[in-house]
């Protein structure tokens, strides 16, 4: 039988902390440089409307919703096809 080592001591805890916090920086407006920049091509708009199909689907399916918040809810989608 092979005998186990203990395992390496934890690292210390400030050894890889940041020179600054996270909540020093600025929150930045990013969109512009992640924008689409080619319009949308049919399969992409086939493939919004059946992702946009299965949620009016599974609201008309959600036994917790009341019949005037699954309308509410389908009308909101319906908009946005």
């Amino acid at each position: 039988m092979m005998p186990i080592e203990s395992p390496p001591p934890p690292p210390n805890a400030t050894q890889n902390a940041p020179a600054t916090p996270r909540s020093a920086g600025g929150i930045e407006d990013v969109r512009d440089k992640f924008a689409r920049t080619t319009p949308p091509t049919p399969e992409d708009e086939a493939r919004t409307r059946a992702f946009i199909e299965g949620k009016i689907e599974m609201i008309r399916s959600d036994p917790r919703l009341s019949d005037a918040e699954k309308e509410a809810a389908i009308a909101d989608l319906k908009a946005k096809r």
